[in-house]
């Protein structure tokens, strides 16, 4: 007896395009998975460690720093002399940042991290810094990239655009990088065209870190310049990854809607979500500005 071709209706494409999406996109979530833990918990998959304790009171460095409170206000007492700014309400004094010191020795560079208002503190040592693979640095003799000229061709060419220049700056000048071979060893040169300084690196010296990796893998953004390339292709994955996930998300939800006897559980689960999600915006309101 011959089958029937089945018909698909929405709900049949809903699913297999829910199912496909996630296929499609588990080496990019494994991936992305991986190096946002290797990202948060930098101990994760090599040798550091980590030590975290309150500073006693004599160790404390309360009495380094000054009282932020009455800086806050003798800043705020110049600026009104100065006629900067009339009749201000001194408001919510803080450290924005908390403060981090670093020490190198032979066995690890140490961050120290600190909460300055609770003495809390944060050591990691990083013994993978210690590891110096530079052969050698110095200058060489070439004046440096001066950057009027730069700035000129700037402008001219924002001007060839129709749009009016403001006032120009230099945010970075790239180096200039080359190796070199020299007795069957390798070494890679980074010379600053802004200043002549350079360094020698030897590539034999140095270890693949599968944290440095992860976390460099996830940092990447923005396609690239020049084109297409390997790299626009990872970016251009991490965009199909953004835009998979809101269809995997609108096709699950429309799947939660036709299971009649999940929709109560459905709405208290999405509400708890929505809820705790507004209460971590909020939190990080000021990353906004």
């Amino acid at each position: 007896m011959r089958k029937k071709n089945r018909k698909y209706n929405f709900y049949d494409i809903n699913r297999r395009v829910h199912l496909y999406a996630g296929l499609f996109m588990i080496p990019y979530i494994i991936i992305f998975a991986l190096s946002g833990i290797v990202f948060n918990h930098p101990t994760t998959l090599n040798n550091r460690s980590m030590d975290n304790f309150r500073l006693s009171e004599d160790l404390s460095f309360d009495a380094l720093m000054p009282d932020i409170h009455h800086l806050a206000e003798s800043i705020t007492d110049s600026l009104v002399v100065d006629g900067v700014i009339i009749n201000p309400t001194l408001k919510n004094v803080r450290y924005d940042h908390t403060m981090i010191l670093r020490n190198r020795s032979t066995i690890a560079d140490y961050r120290v991290q600190v909460d300055i208002p609770t003495s809390k503190v944060q050591i990691i040592s990083l013994p993978d810094f210690v590891e110096d693979t530079r052969v050698t640095q110095g200058s060489f003799k070439k004046e440096g990239l001066a950057t009027t000229p730069l700035l000129a061709k700037l402008e001219e060419i924002l001007e060839s655009r129709g749009l009016t220049p403001g006032t120009s700056r230099v945010q970075r000048i790239p180096n200039l990088v080359f190796d070199l071979i020299s007795e069957e060893n390798g070494y890679r040169v980074n010379y600053s065209l802004q200043n002549g300084n350079y360094s020698v690196e030897d590539l034999s010296k140095r270890n693949f870190k599968m944290h440095y990796f992860l976390v460099n893998l996830h940092q990447e953004h923005g396609y690239p310049v020049a084109g297409f390339s390997v790299k626009w292709l990872w970016i251009f994955f991490a965009d199909a990854l953004a835009v998979l996930m809101l269809v995997w998300a609108i096709s699950g939800l429309i799947m939660w809607i036709k299971m009649k006897r999940l929709f109560t559980v459905g709405i208290i689960v999405i509400s708890c979500s929505m809820l705790l999600a507004l209460v971590i915006f909020m939190s990080h309101y000021e990353l906004g500005f």
